[in-house]
């Protein structure tokens, strides 16, 4: 004969569980939110970092204003023409086939590096052999102002009463020195490295006191813009015409010698 067994049932009251069950709930939405957030608030984050990393590192794009430009992917495409207008350049215009146009800013980290690391092996491969010949032109930019049209125009004052070739042995007085940016050399400084390379002080002075030379830096800006340079070291590379204009090329940015190389050897060899 069978045992017959008892079945136990077991109540539950779930109203008594709403509150805990309903915090439980909540503690891992406010715990998935915060994780979601936290990525979220990482990711932008990152991009913001990218943007401003890209900002600082292309081309400029301000026509007028410019940028600082680095080594931007700009090398040698885009047509470009310009002359050589009155400004100081190194190399023999008799016998140069073509022209190396340098659109500058004195306080563009980029300019000094150019002018510490490139400018040399351009001079002697290209303008001494009697290749080309390499004009400074001048683009300051509105952001390394006031010093940077001073630099310029200190520069100017120094073609003027002694020739080019002091002029580029000034200039690159100017790139040694100063630490960029628009703060890193004192005015007071242009008239010391004057002095050094032997510029009469009293007439440097009055010209760079006088501002002699404004409209000559603002015409460069003017001719630069026109052409298409839109930041600094810019480079217009091309044939040199007999009344002094260059049709080419722009190198874009700080280039090492290698990239100039292509680019002035493709000229040369048209």
């Amino acid at each position: 004969m069978k045992k017959s067994r008892k079945k136990t049932e077991i109540e539950i009251d779930l109203s008594k569980l709403y509150i805990p069950i309903s915090i439980i709930i909540g503690s891992l939405i406010i715990s998935v939110s915060i994780l979601y957030g936290f990525k979220s608030g990482n990711t932008s984050k990152s991009s913001s970092q990218n943007e401003a990393s890209s900002a600082n590192y292309g081309s400029g794009s301000n026509v007028g204003n410019g940028d600082d430009q680095g080594d931007t992917p700009q090398a040698g495409n885009t047509i470009a023409k310009t002359t050589i207008n009155d400004d100081p350049y190194l190399g023999d215009k008799s016998k140069a086939k073509i022209a190396i146009v340098e659109f500058s800013d004195y306080e563009c980290p980029f300019c000094k590096r150019h002018h510490q690391q490139t400018f040399d092996q351009i001079v002697k491969e290209y303008v001494d052999t009697g290749k080309a010949i390499l004009v400074y032109r001048d683009f300051p930019l509105s952001f390394h102002d006031p010093l940077a049209t001073t630099e310029a125009i200190a520069a100017e004052c120094v073609q003027d009463l002694e020739g080019d070739k002091k002029y580029f042995e000034y200039s690159k007085l100017i790139f040694d020195t100063t630490n960029s940016n628009g703060k890193g050399l004192e005015k007071s400084k242009l008239y010391d490295l004057a002095k050094n390379i032997g510029v009469d002080n009293d007439k440097f002075t009055q010209c760079l006191d006088s501002e002699k030379f404004k409209d000559e830096v603002a015409k460069d800006i003017e001719d630069g813009s026109a052409a298409g340079v839109t930041g600094t070291p810019g480079f217009i590379i091309g044939k040199l015409g007999q009344d002094g204009t260059v049709e080419g090329v722009i190198i874009a940015g700080a280039y090492p010698f290698s990239e100039f190389q292509k680019v002035l050897d493709e000229q040369l060899a048209k």
